[in-house]
């Protein structure tokens, strides 16, 4: 079956092709280029609309200027049908839509259209309302304000101005129709025109200077395109080219010098390199014919060296192991061995008395406490020393807690300690060997509890994250002298004054706490108790058996 993940030639070539320094040089300086004329493109076109927009309002106001001249004459001598003559024969002009006067109260005086005359035109309507909602007159209004550009439904744009008709002295000193000369305004001039014309001449030129925009992008693209395949791409093939020789060991490769730009002093310094890779070449190759030689005598040495440095310190643990564990049992086997030699003679006497067997059951009871005190030191010895055996499984950590503080309940009130406990909120679980951390947490309280002698108060708590968790154990007992702590952890290192303390608890468990890929601490101050916290991992590591 073909392999699923096999890479398409088409995307791999892609890849390989954009990563290359003289494309992405290329497409850099490309879209340079391009976004430079698309901006100059788009200025432009936009001043071409900006400058076509204002001479259509000042054609549209010379227009509806030249259409007041022409009917001027006629309205001061009330000709009424030469108005509707002038005004007729002006809308039929080309890309002229309509042409008509109304009074200030909107009613439509003369029109083009016959049909409009004595209509009223609504005032709110986008021609009338930036005068009639505006405080500012007519006459005030720039002519942009006076504009209004709408399209038509057969698909072009209008372009509507009007202009107000001033009641100039001439008008009102007439003596046919005078008006006050207290009325500004007489009435509007209302002209619309086509602008099909304009925008199709404004579409050309924008389509225009978007082609030469983009011609002129590619252009300036291939000449790019060109000076960077000469003055980058080639020079820079030779370099690679000459590297992969020189990789596969051909250190007799040159690369020809052009000119003197930055590339060319890249290729000198290449062909300088080249040079004193040959020569280092040469002066390994001698050195390392000596060396050789040099090296196999002084390994050889070193073995020898490290498999006596080894043996020594193997005998040397053992040794030291050997003594101390047969120092720790030779007194309670001593004990063992004399309360034995004791009994044995007291019991071939057949007529021992009462009292004796009273005594003889208390040389007995001796016997059985020093040979489990033994068993218990051989136990804590193989538990410290074994690198591995924990059996890890999911467990309450609040649950170990209790059973450990039920362990020491009655050892609690003999002693008269107060017990302050804050288990773990939320999650309490983790993966552990539960009977060693146990084990491992009970030490520690017997501990704590045997430092107070006097009474005083045991502090448990236990906090948590996701990661983590912290058993803090406190007493406020005697304390730990300064100098003693960094040897607490040591196997058969012990502060206890009594036979029955053998050293081996804090080195149980420290090494179940290692085991555990946790870390433990203690903080002890004289008279005023100890502290010891344990961090361990929610998920250790699995040991490797």
């Amino acid at each position: 079956m073909p392999d699923q993940t096999t890479e398409h030639p088409s995307g791999s070539t892609f890849r390989s092709l954009f990563s290359s320094l003289s494309v992405r040089l290329f497409v850099l300086l490309f879209v340079v280029i391009a976004a430079a004329f698309a901006a100059y493109a788009i200025v432009s076109i936009r001043t071409m609309s900006l400058d076509n927009q204002q001479n259509v309002y000042i054609g549209a106001e010379r227009f509806s200027d030249m259409v007041q001249r022409s009917t001027h004459y006629s309205m001061l001598l009330n000709r009424k049908e030469d108005v509707h003559e002038i005004i007729g024969a002006i809308a039929n002009q080309q890309g002229v839509e309509g042409v008509r006067i109304y009074d200030k109260q909107g009613v439509i005086i003369y029109s083009a259209n016959n049909d409009e005359i004595g209509n009223r035109v609504d005032l709110r309507a986008e021609a009338c309302v930036s005068c009639h909602d505006s405080d500012t007159p007519l006459e005030s209004l720039d002519i942009a304000n006076r504009t209004r550009i709408f399209e038509r439904a057969e698909g072009y744009r209008v372009l509507g101005l009007i202009n107000p008709i001033e009641n100039t002295p001439e008008c009102y000193n007439a003596a046919c129709h005078a008006h006050s000369p207290e009325q500004s305004i007489l009435g509007v001039l209302d002209v619309t025109m086509s602008l099909a014309s304009s925008d199709l001449r404004l579409a050309f030129a924008k389509r225009q200077a978007t082609i030469a925009a983009t011609i002129m992008a590619l252009i300036a693209g291939l000449l790019s395109a060109a000076f960077i395949y000469r003055m980058v791409r080639q020079p820079v093939q030779e370099l690679i080219g000459s590297a992969r020789r020189i990789a596969r060991g051909d250190l007799e490769t040159e690369i020809e010098v052009r000119d003197q730009s930055e590339v060319g002093e890249l290729a000198a310094a290449f062909n300088q390199m080249t040079r004193d890779l040959r020569s280092a070449r040469r002066e390994l190759t001698e050195w390392s014919s000596r060396l050789e030689v040099k090296l196999k005598e002084k390994t050889e040495q070193l073995s020898r060296s490290q498999q006596q440095v080894a043996h020594m310190d193997k005998m040397a643990s053992l040794g030291k192991l050997a003594a101390t564990v047969a120092h720790e049992l030779n007194n309670p086997l001593a004990g063992i061995l004399n309360y034995a030699k004791l009994v044995g003679r007291t019991l071939q006497e057949s007529n021992a008395s009462i009292p004796e067997r009273d005594e003889l059951y208390q040389h007995l009871r001796f016997i059985q406490k020093e040979a489990n005190r033994s068993g218990g030191i051989v136990r804590n010895l193989l538990t410290f020393a074994r690198p591995s055996g924990v059996e890890l499984a999911l467990h309450s950590l609040n649950e170990i807690l209790d059973r450990s503080v039920m362990l020491i309940g009655h050892h609690m009130e003999m002693a008269e300690i107060d017990l302050d406990m804050d288990k773990i909120k939320g999650d309490d679980r983790l993966v552990c060997d539960a009977d060693q951390l146990e084990q491992a947490i009970v030490a520690l309280l017997v501990n704590a509890v045997e430092a107070m002698s006097d009474g005083g108060t045991l502090t448990v708590k236990i906090e948590g994250t996701e990661e983590s968790v912290q058993i803090t154990i406190g007493d406020t007992g005697v304390g730990i002298p300064e100098d003693v702590i960094p040897h607490i952890f040591e196997p058969f290192y012990s502060l206890k004054e009594e036979t029955n303390g053998a050293g081996l608890g804090l080195a149980v468990t420290y090494g179940i706490v290692q085991r555990h890929h946790g870390m433990i601490q203690v903080e002890s101050e004289i008279g005023r108790g100890t502290t010891f916290r344990i961090e361990l991992p929610r998920r250790p590591a699995q040991e490797e058996g």
